[in-house]
């Protein structure tokens, strides 16, 4: 601040600016601070965990997302040190969500049958 200053003082012509982009930084780590907000992160973080660690899974999450014509791709990773990566998350699963829920529903049944058909057999 006291640097600003006595630029701001010794140049008037300079206008002190900051950066908007630290500025974001430190309110999204605030917001992250709240229960909700990093519950929030949490849960969606171990979403595209398992889709990203289930190679089946996976695969046919990002065939929906083809075959939908989902715009902005697929499931997005949250990185702690990178601000803008919590809305990356968040919003690709947003977008992504009826894919999210046809597939499990896929994945369900096909589990759902591997069971029947074990007991069956």
């Amino acid at each position: 601040m006291l640097a600003k200053r006595l630029i701001a003082d010794k140049y008037p012509n300079i206008l002190p600016m900051r950066c908007i982009a630290h500025h974001i930084n430190l309110l999204t780590n605030d917001i992250m601070k709240l229960d909700w907000a990093a519950k929030l992160i949490t849960e969606c973080k171990k979403i595209v965990t398992f889709f990203k660690q289930s190679h089946i899974v996976g695969e046919l999450l990002r065939e929906e997302i083809i075959k939908n014509l989902v715009k902005g791709g697929g499931l997005k990773t949250h990185v702690k040190t990178r601000w803008t990566t919590t809305f990356d998350c968040t919003d690709s699963i947003f977008r992504c969500q009826t894919e999210i829920r046809n597939v499990s529903t896929y994945f369900f049944i096909y589990i759902f049958e591997l069971i029947i058909l074990k007991n069956i057999l």
